[in-house]
């Protein structure tokens, strides 16, 4: 079920960062904070998403290349720039998701072990 809710997510991510749009007048670290929160729920969603450290490993790897791309291609989408702070940004957020994630799968653990005790 979280896969489905991870590759949904995704999908959102994907159409979002694409989408032209008219030139933003925003604040600089309010842009930062939605990469770094959207990035960070796909930390979660993936960290949580699978049980294997290897493949833990290769969806993060999968989701810096993701975040690369998209602000690469935002290079040729009317209103939108390729920013560096984006990527790191992007990269922050999907590591202070799985670091969430872990912490989530571990307090679960925990609990499940004073249960059962």
């Amino acid at each position: 079920m979280i896969q489905i809710a991870l590759i949904g997510y995704i999908l959102l991510v994907i159409a979002l960062s694409l989408i032209p749009t008219p030139v933003a007048s925003s604040g600089m670290y309010s842009d930062k904070i939605a990469h770094l929160l959207a990035y960070g729920v796909m930390g979660v969603l993936a960290f949580l998403s699978v049980r294997t450290k290897k493949r833990r490993i290769y969806l993060f790897i999968v989701i810096f290349s993701l975040g690369l791309i998209l602000e690469i291609l935002q290079n040729y989408i009317p209103g939108r720039d390729m920013s560096l702070l984006d990527i790191l940004a992007n990269t922050g957020g999907s590591g202070l998701g799985y670091l969430l994630g872990w912490l989530i799968l571990f307090s679960l653990k925990k609990d499940t072990e004073q249960i059962s005790c």
